[in-house]
C-alpha cells in the first residue's frame, strides 16, 4: 500500500505541474513563462523562444522590454498577453515582459544572417538603407568589411526594393553575413558578405 501513496503522489505532483506548461497553440492568458531572448533580432523575427526549447521561434514578440540590447542574450520572465479578439494585422498572442532572469554578452564569433527582407504585420519591407552615405540594417549601423561588401550594399539597395511585392526566390536568399562590430558594440554591424 505504501507503494500505492507513493506512486499517486508522483503522479500527483506530475500532473500539477504539467497544467502549467505553456503550450503555443494554445496559450493561456496572463500565464507566466520562462522566455530565452537572441543576442539579435531580424526584420521579421524578434528571436523569442521558450526557455526550454530554444530551437523552435514563439513567432511573437515581448512587449515592455526596452532594455533589450543586441549582443546580449537574456532569459527573462514574461506573461501570455492573449485578447479575447486577435488583431487582424498582428500575432494572436504576445508576452509581456516581467523582469529580467539572467543577462549575457554573446560570445560567439561565428557570423549569422540577418534576411534582407523584414515583414511588420501583413507589410514587407527591404531592412536595408542608405543615408549620407552610411548604411543601416533597420536602425542598426552598418560597418563594410571592405570595398566590395560597400559594392554589394549598392547593388542590394538596386535590386531588392523592387522585389517586395513579388514572390522571387531572391527575396529568401538576400541576407547580410554580419558579427557584432566589437567597434560599436550592442548597437551595430560589422558585414562580412551580402548574398544575393
Amino acid at each position: 500500500m505504501k507503494h500505492f501513496y507513493f506512486l499517486f503522489s508522483i503522479a500527483f505532483l506530475f500532473m500539477a505541474c504539467s497544467k502549467d506548461k505553456f503550450d503555443p497553440s494554445d496559450p493561456k492568458n496572463g500565464q507566466e513563462v520562462e522566455l530565452f531572448l537572441d543576442h539579435y533580432t531580424t526584420g521579421g523575427d524578434s528571436r523569442v523562444f521558450l526557455n526550454t526549447d530554444k530551437t523552435s521561434p514563439a513567432y511573437t514578440y515581448v512587449d515592455n522590454f526596452s532594455g533589450r540590447e543586441m549582443g546580449y542574450t537574456y532569459i527573462i520572465k514574461a506573461k501570455v498577453v492573449r485578447p479575447k479578439e486577435a488583431p487582424q494585422d498582428g500575432p494572436s498572442y504576445w508576452f509581456d515582459y516581467e523582469k529580467t532572469i539572467r543577462q549575457d554578452k554573446y560570445q560567439g564569433l561565428d557570423t549569422f544572417a540577418l534576411p534582407l527582407f523584414g515583414a511588420a504585420g501583413p507589410f514587407s519591407y527591404f531592412c536595408l538603407r542608405k543615408e549620407a552615405d552610411k548604411y543601416y540594417y533597420n536602425s542598426y549601423p552598418l560597418t563594410p568589411f571592405n570595398d566590395q561588401v560597400k559594392a554589394d550594399f549598392e547593388t542590394a539597395l538596386e535590386q531588392g526594393p523592387p522585389l517586395l511585392n513579388t514572390a522571387s526566390p531572391s527575396r529568401t536568399t538576400m541576407a547580410l553575413r554580419v558579427q557584432h562590430d566589437p567597434n560599436n558594440y550592442g548597437k551595430g554591424y560589422r558585414v562580412y558578405q551580402v548574398t544575393f
